[in-house]
């Protein structure tokens, strides 16, 4: 009797050790099956009438990171971890063939799964493993299913995606999308998959998309491939819309096929958006220019940013001559050569002397004649940390003249009433 027990041992000991090294080379498991023993997930009716050698390998696959079952040499489910529960939520299958959409179980390598009581849309990667050895305690052949969820995950990263995603083969034939897709485009998911990715070409480019890949799978000469480009796509509704679209070229490994993946951003917001603001840009730029005083935009070293129509006709430079140019170039009385000096010291000190304020200077025309004007500064703090300094000009020339006009007529004035003897006060 003792003997027996021994050897009972022995056998168990030297399956479970078969059972380690079948799965030793398992990139699906991560830890060792002492660690996974210590594990204590949820368990199905089926785990009760598992032998003990069985219940061992069942609980090393409830620590497996992918979906596991574990089945008889006929295809009889024992035994489904914690992952592939949940994935399937099958528990009664009572076949892996009731799991697997597939002609033969034991060969498969990628096919369809029956997910939530439904087929999945696309293949799933399945490893099937024999053990080395049978059971010694039932004479059983164990097998163990791994459906990888690898496809899954990244399938679910890409549905939360904001932008459409699509995969699509060498004939042009839409592959897999997501669901911000079937949202974008208003077809549904079974409407595209194997439809001609033209149903959603827009621009009068749908007729000649198919010559178009013909021509990359011919040539080789990436046009689009690897970039991102401006397009206009088409809705199931027919309406049209503004797009960036992005293309990656893959192979599969597995059977040599080339795919393209698509990226797609809805642009219309943008360019509601972009239009507003250049409109708002132009109406402010006309009011700018409708101003009857010169009015020009500096940046932190001086250069002239925006410039009016008034200040062209006061100083006769033209508007290309001005932007990108310096502001010393209308500075009179001495001050063009000291001017980025003062610009310095003020961003570096703070110290305002002319900012905010207004002051009679002198300036400078193109034609070399200096002018008086009134100049009025402001400092405008950017979005970006950046500053810019808006000038307000008066011309003061007619002012003067009119100035020295009163003045000679209250002169004339006092000489009339008062005689010779006033003026020559």
């Amino acid at each position: 009797i003792v003997r027996t027990l021994l050897l009972h041992s022995l056998f168990s000991a030297l399956y479970l050790q078969s059972f380690c090294t079948s799965l030793s080379n398992c990139k699906y498991l991560h830890l060792s099956i002492m660690d996974k023993a210590q594990l204590h997930p949820h368990r199905t009716e089926s785990y009760a009438f598992l032998c003990e050698n069985a219940k061992l390998i069942s609980n090393a696959l409830d620590g497996a990171t992918e979906r596991a079952i574990l089945c008889a040499n006929d295809g009889t489910i024992l035994y489904m971890n914690p992952a592939a529960t949940n994935f399937l939520c099958q528990t009664s299958s009572k076949h892996v063939m009731d799991v697997l959409v597939c002609d033969d179980w034991l060969t498969v390598k990628n096919c369809r799964v029956r997910h939530r009581g439904l087929t999945t849309r696309n293949d799933r990667n399945i490893t099937v493993t024999k053990l080395d050895d049978v059971c010694p305690c039932c004479t059983r052949q164990y097998y163990t299913v791994y459906i990888c969820s690898r496809h899954e995950r990244v399938r679910e990263v890409v549905d939360q995606s904001f932008d459409s995603v699509f995969t699509v083969d060498e004939s042009g034939r839409i592959c897999t999308v997501n669901e911000a897709a079937t949202d974008l485009f208003g077809y549904t998911e079974s409407e595209m998959v194997g439809s001609n990715i033209s149903m959603i070409c827009g621009g009068g480019h749908a007729a000649n998309h198919d010559q178009y890949m013909a021509n990359y799978m011919e040539t080789g000469i990436k046009k689009i491939i690897g970039k991102k480009r401006e397009v206009i796509a088409k809705k199931k509704n027919g309406s049209e819309f503004p797009c960036e679209l992005g293309i990656k070229e893959f192979s599969d490994a597995s059977s040599g096929k080339t795919y393209f993946c698509g990226f797609i951003k809805d642009l219309t917001f943008l360019k509601e958006h972009e239009a507003e603001l250049q409109e708002r840009s132009a109406l402010a730029e006309g009011m700018i220019n409708a101003s009857f005083e010169p009015m020009l935009e500096i940046n932190e070293v001086g250069i002239i940013q925006l410039v009016n129509e008034a200040a062209c006709s006061l100083f006769g430079y033209s508007r290309d001559e001005f932007m990108g140019s310096n502001i010393s170039i209308i500075c009179g009385d001495g001050h063009a050569e000291k001017h980025a000096f003062y610009l310095r010291l003020y961003l570096n000190t703070g110290e305002k002397h002319v900012i905010g304020k207004k002051r009679q200077v002198r300036a400078r025309r193109k034609d070399g004649s200096e002018i008086e004007v009134e100049l009025g500064v402001k400092e405008v703090d950017l979005s970006d940390g950046r500053k810019s300094f808006c000038g307000f000009i008066r011309d003061l020339t007619q002012h003067k003249k009119d100035k020295r006009a009163l003045h000679k007529q209250a002169q004339l004035i006092r000489g009339k009433f008062f005689g010779d003897g006033e003026e020559q006060e």
